[in-house]
């Protein structure tokens, strides 16, 4: 089993070296700087006012980086300012990117090593290294394991509150129900999907088992002591902090942002339609382009197939689990109002991992052995063709035009900035018509040209740029109508019209 172990930690290595590749080359994203801005907060000042719409977790792994590479807490207008302030500019800017970046690496690391177990558990060790494999070549996780948000922090305290929660059931002890504890607790500071997702998947667990009444009686005390340990990891996340007789006073208040923001709905974008409310086929649609077609042709062949789990457990018990995990996920997901991005269900993909891992494992024995190669094979260099433009990543069906699928961060969520100011440069441009996406790289990224934000009835003089989610999702500029005259890899178009 170490050799298996071994394997694991050399495709995990390869993959951190993949998304420690895309630092340089992307610029900040929308949501990096606020996610930088607040965790920065937590460490320096041990307050958590500035933005509470997300739980601390990552967002202080990201700080505790940055401060590692020279960072300190200026005093700033809100987390956003706070987090431009620490990038600064030019290579200062680069550097301490970077290190805030790689404050999300230990995540990956976790899920990683969820998916890894997971997978041993049910199918063995050579199942557990084709999972590995699948999930750490499946473009979309790469993105945003190299981005200071909360999205990959979401998907290993899911995945790993999955698994805890999966033990815990077995054999309720009191060690166990302490951890079980600690990674609820863990995963609410994680995201607040976690909360949402966990219940959902064991909801969709207990229909499928269906236990015994005094099973389930047996396991009430210990599961109300574990939600009590949550509840202090909880509050200890948010530094003890009260408010009259509440506690973590702003724990409350960004669920309460949370559940707003879904009443209100989110400007979105699918198949050429633009939607402030969400829409059921959003993330189905979404994970049709989003992830490999190789993956999407292994969950399929899985679904014909059934893999076999270990020897004497039946099927129902061990290979159901990541389905129902994955499909509680979904499910969740498309009864949702906030449709941003493929990132949102990106725990789903622990699930499909662990399923085509077993798959692999159990075809290797038999003539498909080679169909299983090629498939791998087929992933990873659909992946690698596409570095380090990983978050813009979609695959053969949309035939090199993602935009007339997808948008916002599954697109041009900001991160092309250096790449428009180094085709604009190439072409001797002094100035630039463009409403970035990310506006505010003009004054903490790199040396861009003098740029006028975008007349919305006509273009200007000279040199046009055009974010592809300003306009696909907001439909900026309304003068847009053909084809460009040059593309700027995938998430920009550009044009030049001579001075009378």
């Amino acid at each position: 089993m170490k050799r298996y172990s071994a394997i694991a930690a050399l495709l995990v290595v390869i993959a951190t070296a993949r998304i420690v590749s895309m630092y340089a080359p992307l610029s900040h994203t929308m949501d990096e700087p606020i996610h930088l801005g607040a965790g920065m907060e937590w460490l320096h000042r041990h307050t958590y006012a500035m933005e509470t719409s997300h739980p601390p977790l990552a967002r202080v792994m990201a700080a505790i980086t940055a401060t590692i590479g020279g960072a300190r807490f200026v005093p700033a207008d809100g987390a956003l300012m706070e987090g431009l302030r620490v990038w600064g500019r030019d290579r200062h800017y680069d550097r301490m990117l970077a290190f805030s970046r790689a404050g999300i690496l230990p995540l990956f690391w976790l899920a990683c090593a969820v998916v890894f177990l997971w997978a041993r558990r049910i199918a063995g060790g050579p199942a557990a290294v084709a999972a590995v494999i699948t999930f750490t070549t499946i473009p979309p996780v790469l993105a945003h394991a190299g981005l200071v948000t909360t999205d990959m922090a979401a998907t290993a305290f899911t995945a790993l509150g999955a698994l805890v929660s999966m033990l815990w059931a077995e054999n309720p002890t009191r060690k166990r129900t302490v951890w079980f504890g600690i990674v609820l607790g863990l995963g609410v500071l994680a995201k607040f999907s976690v909360p949402i997702f966990l219940p959902a998947i064991w909801l969709l667990w207990l229909a499928w088992r269906r236990p015994a009444i005094a099973e389930f009686r047996a396991r009430v005390v210990p599961a109300l002591l574990a939600l009590g340990i949550g509840c202090v990891v909880i509050w200890a996340g948010y530094l003890f902090t009260m408010r009259g007789f509440l506690p973590a006073p702003n724990f409350w208040q960004g669920l309460g942002l949370i559940l707003k923001h879904n009443t209100d709905g989110h400007s979105s974008y699918i198949l050429g339609q633009r939607h402030q409310f969400g829409v059921w086929y959003f993330f189905p649609v979404t994970l049709l382009v989003k992830t490999p077609l190789a993956l999407l042709l292994l969950t399929a062949i899985a679904a014909w197939v059934r893999p076999k789990g270990t020897p004497g457990a039946p099927w129902s018990r061990r290979m159901a689990a990541p389905v129902l995990y994955a499909a509680a996920i979904l499910l969740v997901a498309m009864s949702s109002n906030i449709n941003i991005g493929v990132r949102h269900v990106l725990p789903l993909y622990v699930g499909i991992s662990i399923l085509a891992g077993a798959l692999a494992a159990q075809l290797w024995k038999t003539r498909a052995r080679t169909v299983i190669v090629a498939l791998f094979a087929w992933q990873i260099v659909s992946g690698v063709i596409a570095q380090p433009d990983l978050i813009s990543y979609t695959n053969e069906i949309t035939r090199g035009h993602p935009e007339n699928w997808v948008a916002e961060s599954d697109l041009d969520w900001g991160q092309d900035m250096h790449r428009v100011a180094d085709f604009l440069n190439r072409m001797g441009a002094k100035e630039v018509s463009f409403t970035p996406y990310s506006i505010y790289y003009l004054q903490y990224g790199h040396a861009f040209p003098k740029c006028t934000f975008s007349n919305w009835y006509h273009p200007a003089p000279g040199w046009n740029v055009v974010s592809l989610s300003g306009l696909k999702v907001f439909n900026h500029p309304g003068w847009v109508k053909g084809p460009p005259e040059y593309r700027i890899g995938r998430t920009h178009w550009a044009w030049y019209f001579p001075p009378e």
